[in-house]
Formats: structure tokens, sequence, C-alpha cells
């Protein structure tokens, strides 16, 4: 009988000391419109809003560790370029670049139109690439702190170099 008392104080003392992933609800539930506040407290249907986990800025060099939910394959690594005006990947000269817009979380990507300058033939995970750059619309960073462009059914997942 001691014993099962000594185990129960020794359960009860731990489960106190636990934390708990309950959080309190609001008083008022946000509404569910999808728009971001403006300073006086309207709404602003064009503006989105911004992401929770936004990066402040894109700017970099990193290595893509995955197109569409899945890894990288064809035995390459992918190196992606981040400037303040231009994201690109060699072979550059194939058309692999896009100017871009970002803020809060929100990316807006342009491929110019342009004919590309070489006749080279671009690997099929390059190819995979430009098709999911070409449609992203959001960048957040991820927990393992990379960052994770999604958008029109895709996605790319970078890590800094």
């Amino acid at each position: 009988m001691r014993r099962m008392l000594i185990i129960l104080a020794a359960s009860a003392a731990l489960a106190a000391c636990q934390q708990t992933d309950e959080v309190a609800a609001p008083a008022t539930p946000p509404a569910d419109s999808g728009a971001a506040a403006t300073p006086t407290g309207a709404t602003d249907s064009n503006t989105p809003a911004p992401a929770a986990n936004a990066p402040a800025s894109l700017v970099g060099e990193y290595r893509v560790a995955g197109i569409d939910g899945t890894e990288v394959g064809g035995q390459i690594g992918i190196a992606l370029s981040i400037t303040e005006e231009s994201i690109f990947y060699d072979p550059r000269c194939a058309g692999l670049e896009w100017t871009y817009t970002y803020e809060s979380g929100a990316l807006t990507t342009d491929r110019p139109m342009d004919a590309p300058i070489c006749e080279i033939a671009v690997h099929p995970e390059k190819q995979r690439l430009a098709a999911a750059l070409d449609a992203v619309t959001r960048a957040e960073r991820t927990p393992s702190n990379g960052i994770e462009l999604t958008g029109g059914g895709h996605s790319v997942t970078l890590f800094s170099q």
C-alpha cells in the first residue's frame, strides 16, 4: 500500500511539472476572411496576411533540398542564388533567372520571356525547379531553419550554404 502511495505521489508531481499545449481561446474569434488588418483596424482584402514565420529577406546562397515535397533526385545538387532583385541558378543562359518582389512572406516571381542565349540541355530536376519557381507565392521559415517557397501547388525547400 505504501509503495502504491509513493508511485501515485510521484506520478502526480511529474504530471504537475509537464507543460500543456493548451492555449486560451481569444475573447473574440478572428475573422476568417484571410484579409490583413490595416492600422485603422479595417481590413484590406487586397493585402494578404503576413506569414507567421516569414523571413525578413530572401537574399542569400542556398542549396535546393526539395522540390514539390521530394528530395532533389538525379544525383545532382542545385545551388540557388537570390539577390535583392533576382533569383537564379545555372545555367542562367538557358533562361533560369527570375525577377521577384518579396514582402512579409508574400512572393511574386516573374521570368522574363527573353529567348535563352544558349542552347544547352537542362537536367529534368532543374526543369522541375523552374516550374515550381514560376508558381510560388509565399515564403516561410521551416522548423529546421530552412526556407520553404510555396504556391500554385508547388513547393521549394532551401537551406543556406
